[in-house]
């Protein structure tokens, strides 16, 4: 039996091509669409479960910081017996690597770990050893590949520079990379003892403000991750309350009221959002996923929907087929299996246009949502078993309600070709397509939403004029106290219009807290640290005082911004805190408009200690600045990494995010645009069939193309307006939540509705008109015949 319902399913699928290729086509993008996002799903909620023991495994938060001191994790192990081991985790930023032709490249995933990461995290190597002495460091497989090709890289010698000399440190061995579900994910792991290293970054960084801070074995500097690993059935409450006593040990001011918790591995991708010092770590957001997932919902149930449309449709030319079968003994039973059958089968088809959709689709989240989807995902067996339980539960699904549907039908009936009890159900059918277009509604809005938001931040700094400004790091320390000799070389060039220096060019994303300190105290500011001339450079406004001047050593005045003189009653020439505000600008945007402007101090830098380099160019001759920069950089440091940027560009790294999201949902709402116009496909092709004979009378009793083609439109389009009232309001509702996440947005302009309605009636039109016209224009007589 089974084999005979496939070769009749198989027969009217070859029969009716166009509408089985469009139902095949249509379910599979749904079914893609909902297996892409609960890959997503399956891979998000993975993450770090595959470390040997996770349930005992434990992140130490200090307060609500991540970061905990150097001294911590020793005394833990040392004095609580629950504590089976331990490891610091600490990873560094654009250190600078040498490789075999001299070229020197920027790396990013550059860690310092104690030697029991390898065991407690499970790291498998290739070949080689762990790093267990500082002159050590383990490569991943990538990072092997990358420098060495495919040689052994055991024994080679690899030339890193952390501070302000290259070090030769020798590979030990080559792990496997790191699995895409694992929050940490280090390219190098080098002993922790090599962290010291590094610290001096920082103290360049401050320049004339930075303070021994490589001394990093104390409980005052809070640098490093510690993992805990706990004996089997130990308690983790008992735990945390044991090591809260080493909170005594830390800067009582700073750390006065945080306490010790332990969080668990597997909570770290999605509960470190919050937490400060979140560097080191991937992390996920639960809401976000939510909201994709919801749509990749609605986008299946649009594509079920449509398919029940198409599948009714076309069992309307097989009314007397069923007809006939009822007429020879066939039960409701046997025809209801035939209709599931074939629905199963083309759900079953349409698992070929999905991945088609899956797999780029992969690429395509792990590029816009900065995601880590590997090929191991297909190896878990929840992704398989999804895969199979969305294909028998969405054929069963449609299945069932079109075979039941089908099977009610008297045998009269069926044999006449009418289908007057399922014409009745129109109204229901046309609400399903206002679904259909209010889904593509909401999306296009959302899609029109986030770009006016975005455009509105790359544009819209307040009291700052970021244009045509390029920005050089000057990494070493001869390009710091060589800066003064490379302004006045490159201000020679005619396409420089100015140049000056800084530790922090605003708008930056991260925050620089900087203390006023008295004798009664200190108050917090949010801080920038900029030379003499970065304020008329960047034209920001001096309403009260004068700017920075020559740089005086031992002198230590500030300027403040206008939330700062407000709170604070201050006027140019005043003292606050102790130090002599010299003067105040007008409020300009130091961050993304994200966060609200804040009460600001600005420290005065030493030029011999400039950490970046401003130029601002005439947009004309940018080649010609950038070529002589580069030429500078390379005879006063050669071994320098040359790092040039404009600063609009490293404003738009703000908002990636937000650009991505809209990426994405770019994509559902073109998905959206195809089932919609599938869904309205089938239902006209119902409705055209059901009216081909009064289509036929209207014609001969003289009624034109346009008179036909009104009268098919007519009924549609009524309901995209009936879409259209019900996705405004839902629309404004979402984006007003979505655009609560900046401190400083634009509003929800009518236009962007107008819009979205006018494109849904445009579409509806143009596939009915196409779907109507060769109806409109065909010879009476053989509409006449039709029944």
């Amino acid at each position: 039996m089974n084999l005979t319902n496939l070769k009749i399913s198989i027969r009217s699928l070859l029969k009716n091509k166009i509408q089985s290729s469009i139902s095949v086509l249509g379910l599979g993008i749904g079914l893609g669409s909902i297996m892409l996002l609960v890959i997503l799903v399956i891979h998000e909620f993975s993450f770090d479960k595959f470390i040997p023991d996770y349930n005992s495994a434990f992140r130490v938060i200090q307060g609500d910081d991540c970061r905990t001191p150097y001294l911590l994790a020793e005394e833990i192990k040392n004095e609580i017996p629950e504590v089976k081991s331990f490891f610091r985790f600490f990873q560094a930023n654009n250190v600078q690597i040498k490789d075999k032709n001299g070229q020197i490249l920027s790396e990013n995933l550059f860690a310092f770990a104690d030697s029991s990461v390898y065991n407690n995290l499970g790291i498998k190597f290739r070949y080689g050893t762990p790093a267990l002495s500082r002159n050590e460091v383990a490569l991943s497989e990538s990072m092997a590949k990358k420098y060495y090709k495919y040689e052994n890289a055991s024994g080679s010698l690899l030339i890193v520079k952390f501070n302000d000399d290259f070090i030769t440190l020798t590979v030990s061995g080559v792990y496997e990379d790191f699995p895409s579900n694992s929050t940490l994910n280090p390219e190098f792991i080098a002993d922790l003892e090599l962290s010291g290293e590094v610290f001096g970054q920082t103290q360049r960084m401050l320049g004339e403000y930075g303070s021994s801070l490589n001394e990093f074995k104390t409980w005052d500097r809070n640098y490093f991750y510690t993992y805990l690993f706990l004996n089997e059935g130990s308690d983790s409450e008992s735990v945390t309350n044991k090591i809260q006593k080493y909170a005594e040990l830390l800067d009582q001011e700073r750390w006065a009221d945080a306490g010790y918790s332990l969080q668990p591995v597997s909570e770290i991708y999605f509960n470190s959002n919050e937490l400060n010092g979140n560097l080191f770590s991937r992390t996920g957001n639960k809401d976000e996923l939510k909201y994709y997932m919801a749509i990749a919902f609605v986008i299946l149930c649009i594509s079920v929907i449509n398919y029940i449309f198409l599948t009714k449709a076309k069992i309307i030319i097989r009314l007397k087929e069923l007809g006939a079968k009822k007429a020879m003994g066939a039960t409701r039973f046997i025809i209801q299996k035939q209709v599931l059958f074939e629905a199963i089968l083309i759900a079953s088809m349409s698992v070929i246009p999905a991945f088609i959709i899956i797999i780029p689709g992969i690429s395509f989240i792990n590029s816009t949502l900065n995601k880590t989807i590997g090929s191991e995902v297909f190896s878990l067996g929840q992704t398989w078993l999804s895969l199979i339980l969305v294909i028998v539960l969405t054929g069963t699904f449609s299945g069932l309600l079109i075979g039941s549907n089908i099977s009610r039908i008297s045998i009269v009936q069926l044999l006449t070709g009418r289908m007057k009890k399922i014409g009745r159900k129109n109204n229901l059918k046309n609400s399903f397509l206002s679904f259909h277009f209010a889904v593509f509604i909401i999306l296009i809005v959302s899609v029109l939403t986030f770009k006016k938001q975005i455009n509105y931040a790359l544009t819209n700094f307040k009291a700052i004029n970021p244009e045509n400004i390029l920005i050089c790091n000057l990494g070493t320390a001869e390009l710091q106290k060589q800066f003064p000799v490379i302004k006045n070389e490159l201000e020679k060039n005619p396409g420089v219009k100015m140049i000056a220096g800084s530790s922090f060019i605003p708008p930056f994303n991260a925050f620089l807290p900087i203390n006023l300190k008295t004798e009664d105290g200190s108050v917090r500011f949010d801080g920038l640290i900029m030379g003499e001339g970065m304020i008329e450079l960047l034209e920001m406004e001096v309403v009260d005082g004068e700017s920075f001047g020559i740089f005086q050593q031992g002198v230590t005045t500030i300027i403040i911004n206008e939330s700062a003189a407000k709170e604070f009653n201050i006027k140019a020439g005043e003292l606050l805190n102790g130090f002599k505000v010299r003067g105040i600008v007008r409020d300009f945007s130091a961050h993304s408009i994200h966060s609200l402007i804040q009460p600001m101090a600005i420290l005065q830098q030493n030029p011999e200690k400039m950490r970046l380099m401003a130029v601002k160019t005439n947009g004309v001759n940018d080649a010609s600045v950038i070529s002589d920069l580069q030429k500078m950089v390379r005879q006063i440091s050669p071994e320098a990494f040359i790092d040039i940027n404009y600063l609009t560009d490293n404003i738009n790294q703000f908002y990636t995010r937000e650009q991505n999201q809209a990426k994405l949902i770019g994509v559902f709402s073109v998905l959206a645009i195809v089932l919609s116009v599938m869904g309205l496909f089938g239902v006209v092709l119902i409705s055209i069939t059901r009216r081909t004979k009064e289509i036929g009378i209207r014609k001969v009793n003289g009624a034109k193309i346009f008179e036909v083609l009104t009268l098919l439109n007519k009924d549609f389009l009524i309901w995209v307006i009936i879409a259209y009232v019900i996705a405004v309001p839902v629309s404004y509702y979402t984006m007003t939540r979505w655009l609560e996440n900046f401190a400083y947005q634009v509003g929800l302009s009518w236009w962007i509705f107008i819009i979205a309605g006018v494109l849904a009636f445009f579409i509806a039109l143009m596939t009915v008109t196409f779907q109507s016209f060769k109806v409109a224009k065909s010879n009476p007589v053989e509409a006449l015949r039709y029944e």
